[in-house]
């Protein structure tokens, strides 16, 4: 059993427990069933976790770093779907979903800082869900905090952009000062130029 697993997760235990809506307890069971499991990984920024077009194989837990998931349009555009950061699971929940089919991954992603984490098998962690009733429980708590989080996000898309911005700081408190410009208007769905204008705005508001 890994014990700096244990130790890492034990330090997000109130935050992640109020947002899926488990109880503390249900978190540290989680914890403990998926030690074993859990491979010590670190990245450097820009080298990817998940790629599109091969089947997703792991699902990974951060202490320290910012990940993005994101796809690639028809037109070859980059849109931004979501970041993850510390005390977080990473990996797009539907393309692991799609890799029981061995469906190859819609979506990349990659590490937009350098990253520290656990690295765990989606395989192993699909079959030890189906063993046990209380893991099931914390993962039915991640999911509907998921699909929440996504149904979010897709009404955002209709608000005007500095609306967006704004949401986005919300969000992801703090991100901005730790990924580029450029990423943060793939989130939004603008132009780096544009973004520029933005934050122009900002400053003269100030």
């Amino acid at each position: 059993m890994s014990n700096a697993f244990l130790e890492h997760r034990a330090k997000y235990r109130e935050v992640v427990s109020r947002r899926y809506g488990v109880t503390p307890e249900l978190y540290d069971v989680a914890s403990r069933l998926l030690a074993p499991l859990a491979v010590p990984f670190s990245m450097r920024k820009g080298e990817y976790l998940q790629r599109i077009g091969t089947p997703a194989q792991y699902i990974y837990w951060l202490h320290s770093g910012v990940t993005r998931t994101g796809f690639i349009t028809e037109s070859g555009n980059e849109v931004t779907r979501h970041f993850q950061s510390d005390g977080e699971p990473v990996g797009a929940h539907d393309d692991l979903l799609r890799s029981r089919e061995s469906e190859p991954a819609l979506n990349f992603v990659v590490a937009e800082t350098a990253i520290h984490g656990y690295r765990l098998d989606w395989a192993e962690v699909s079959a030890l869900y189906q063993r046990n009733s209380d893991l099931r429980d914390y993962y039915l708590g991640a999911a509907q905090r998921s699909i929440i989080d996504q149904s979010r996000r897709l009404y955002l898309n209709a608000s005007p952009a500095q609306g967006r911005l704004n949401a986005f700081r919300r969000e992801y408190p703090g991100l901005e000062q730790r990924i580029s410009q450029k990423v943060v208007a793939s989130f939004l769905g603008i132009t780096p130029q544009y973004m520029s204008q933005l934050l122009r705005q900002d400053g003269s508001k100030s």
